[in-house]
């Protein structure tokens, strides 16, 4: 029994949360084979599944039952244990899944886990390679980048033991987690590994990660290198699905608009608000936050300051939306310092790198504290006013 062959992945998101950076757009099947081969072959051996791979949990089953196990396969109306040991891993990496879906992303860490643990019993290669992705993808979208990459030490460690070959789209999580943590060097080098490696889907999302971490190191090459990248997956968009494209045109908008924001910031600003307009209707809602960041950093800059503080307040109270932040109001005092030009302005992901609460929430309280005196969770009970 193969697992949900032919059923696409519903990550949106995983991207890169990462919102738009982890959609890979194939089946969760076929990207488990990709994630061990880098290329698509390594089709599951039919020893994945023989004698050695039955679970201790059936083992026990059988004895206390009395059946001796040596009948199990012979017309006795026993399921086979490997085929429940499939279905139940199956089970795991639905419901990780449908908690994606929901954003419910600690609990789908925990099936993810649970998915991982069941594949370590059976010593499946490419069923570990497939759970140990999903559960750091969750725990990225989690804004846990520190564990997300735990778990990609761990998946690499786990698959090696098993002579398994590359695994680019771990690099990918790795470098968004990398980026994540302001490891900024480290986050390029690795999606540059995936830009080489051929992947559209994959290399559009590195490419978008290693401008990202190209801009913050004020690396202007990095940054031109990762623009001709995406221009180059536009020229090729027939190899693209509708919603892949619809990111193509999104990360290469941000690219170009991060490239203008010392020659032609309003020229700029037009590409990243387009950007965010493809980002919010393709449901890439934390990327198009960071993306509002970027207008708003570029509109000041074009000297439309309430239009900056505008775009910043749209990004602070939808990052605040989705971190689930109490706080509602920030001090106007800190707005007006990055309004006249703080060195702080216009930071995204990395706003707070390192520490606890790195992420959305750290953004929203700094985008916050750009648009001024504004409510942050405008809908909240704790916010009502008569």
């Amino acid at each position: 029994m193969t697992r949900r062959m032919g059923k696409q992945a519903t990550r949106p998101a995983h991207g890169l949360a990462c919102g738009g950076l982890f959609d890979s757009g194939a089946a969760q099947g076929d990207r488990a084979r990709r994630l061990l081969s880098g290329k698509g072959g390594a089709e599951r051996g039919v020893a994945d599944r023989g004698a050695g791979g039955r679970s201790l949990r059936g083992l026990l089953r059988g004895a206390v039952l009395g059946l001796p196990l040596l009948l199990a396969g012979c017309g006795g109306g026993a399921q086979n244990p490997t085929v429940r040991d499939d279905e139940t891993w199956d089970q795991f990496m639905t419901a990780g899944e449908d908690s994606f879906a929901l954003g419910r992303y600690s609990v789908a860490a925990t099936q993810y886990r649970k998915a991982a643990d069941l594949a370590l019993v059976r010593d499946s290669a490419p069923n570990i390679a497939e759970a140990g992705y999903d559960l750091a993808v969750s725990q990225l979208a989690a804004n846990q980048p520190a564990q997300a990459l735990a778990s990609i030490t761990a998946t690499r460690q786990a698959v090696a033991l098993r002579q398994a070959t590359s695994m680019p789209f771990l690099d990918l999580v790795e470098a968004a987690a990398r980026y994540r943590l302001g490891q900024y060097a480290q986050a390029q080098e690795l999606a540059a590994h995936v830009m080489a490696a051929g992947d559209g889907a994959a290399g559009m999302r590195a490419a978008l990660v290693a401008g990202l971490a190209a801009d913050k190191r004020g690396d202007a090459t990095g940054l031109s290198e990762a623009q001709a990248y995406l221009a180059g997956q536009g020229a090729r968009s027939k190899t693209l699905s509708a919603p892949q494209q619809a990111m193509q045109q999104a990360a290469l908008s941000e690219i170009q608009a991060r490239a203008l924001r010392a020659s032609d910031p309003a020229r700029g600003r037009a590409l990243a608000e387009h950007a965010a307009a493809l980002l919010r209707d393709n449901g890439a809602y934390r990327d198009m936050s960071r993306v509002l960041a970027l207008a708003a950093e570029l509109a000041n800059a074009s000297g439309d300051q309430p239009g900056a503080k505008a775009l910043w307040a749209r990004a602070a109270q939808s990052a605040a939306a989705q971190n689930g932040s109490s706080t509602t109001t920030l001090p106007a005092a800190a707005s007006e310092a990055a309004i006249a030009g703080s060195a702080a302005v216009g930071q995204s992901l990395a706003a707070s790198a390192g520490a606890a609460n790195a992420g959305t929430g750290g953004d929203a309280a700094s985008w916050g504290r750009n648009a001024g005196d504004v409510p942050l969770r405008p809908f909240d009970m704790d916010n009502a006013t008569p």
